[in-house]
């Protein structure tokens, strides 16, 4: 059966194309356990962006398939879902194979020889022999590279099939908590102050302290202020779980913990996220990251959180021993591929 799949640069059509997207993941992950879209790709459904790509695949009159390229940092990165009812027709394999093209083709718009960038792409059946990555290899740009979210038997067979190898793991640690007597707030050390951020007055320095802090970073250190405002319209944001740690006098800011409590849970089990911890290089050394994700425990669990999930990169030694020293433990992994 040939695959014909549609591709445009963002942001999706309408709601219900937003809606069908959201449905797509919703059914794999109550079949796979795992969530094969996170949270960026979801928030740029809505981003008007040419660096934002949209390839849908449709089957039986549904969405069968949906992947995403975001061609905004050095390394253009993808994720991908199939539906299961849609599964083993080869589907990913060329999903991830038009991801592979559009990557390469960086933002100048649609290849010579299509009229719009909602033309079949150049990975439907007929093309889509060559390895996923080959396209972006050649182009100059470093290759793609692809999130599989729950390191899946499927997504590394998907992989291997394509030419692609793990080159980078994200580890999601859990821990239990108890009750607010359990976790009482740190003691901040003098000279220190830590204060709730103020939406719309912290914005541009937070943005910039989180620059700092995670220079190094593919994905966390390009975060803008247009970023940070499509997080603060979400639902689960709460300017009272993001905490600022500053110096008094100067008003410095040196250190961060955002925590996110997902809308819509049972009050008898709640699960919370050390979203993000982060301290500026000047003040590293001084214990704030531990300090940090103790503020943040202790606000998830004054706010009747019974788990604490974080996500953390596998090489990061220093912030997997903070974790591991505040609880932690591992709960699954996701590994990111790219072209062998």
């Amino acid at each position: 059966m040939e695959t014909a799949i549609l591709w445009h640069t963002g942001p999706l059509i309408d709601d219900d194309e937003v809606a069908q997207v959201h449905a797509l993941a919703a059914d794999a992950e109550r079949t796979d356990g795992a969530a094969p879209l996170s949270e960026q790709p979801l928030l740029n459904l809505r981003t008007h962006s040419d660096d934002v790509v949209h390839l849908l695949t449709w089957r039986s009159g549904e969405l069968a398939g949906y992947a995403q390229v975001d061609r905004r940092g050095d390394v253009a990165s993808a994720e991908l879902v199939v539906r299961p009812a849609h599964r083993r027709h080869g589907l990913g394999f060329h999903l991830l194979a038009s991801a592979g093209d559009r990557a390469a083709a960086g933002s100048a718009g649609p290849d010579e020889g299509e009229e719009d960038g909602t033309s079949p792409a150049a990975g439907s059946a007929a093309a889509s022999s060559a390895t996923a990555g080959s396209a972006t290899a050649g182009s100059g740009r470093p290759p793609l590279r692809v999130w599989a979210h729950g390191d899946l038997p499927a997504a590394r067979a998907l992989a291997a099939r394509s030419g692609y190898v793990p080159v980078r793991e994200l580890l999601v640690l859990e821990r239990p908590l108890g009750g607010a007597a359990q976790h009482p707030l740190p003691v901040v050390p003098a000279g220190l102050r830590l204060r709730a951020f103020v939406p719309g007055q912290d914005d541009e320095a937070w943005v910039r302290a989180n620059a700092l802090a995670f220079a190094s970073h593919p994905e966390q250190g390009r975060i803008t202020v247009a970023d940070l405002h499509d997080r603060v319209r979400e639902d689960w944001f709460d300017p009272a779980g993001l905490l600022l740690l500053e110096r008094d006098g100067s008003g410095e800011l040196v250190g961060f913990v955002w925590t996110k409590i997902p809308v819509g849970q049972d009050d008898g089990a709640r699960e919370g996220e050390i979203y993000v911890v982060g301290v500026v290089p000047d003040a590293q050394g001084e214990g704030l990251g531990g300090l940090l994700t103790g503020v943040g425990l202790a606000h998830l669990a004054g706010a009747g959180v019974t788990t604490a999930v974080l996500y953390v990169d596998g090489d990061n030694a220093p912030a997997v021993r903070t974790y591991e020293r505040a609880g932690f433990t591992r709960r699954e992994v996701h590994v990111q591929y790219a072209p062998e």
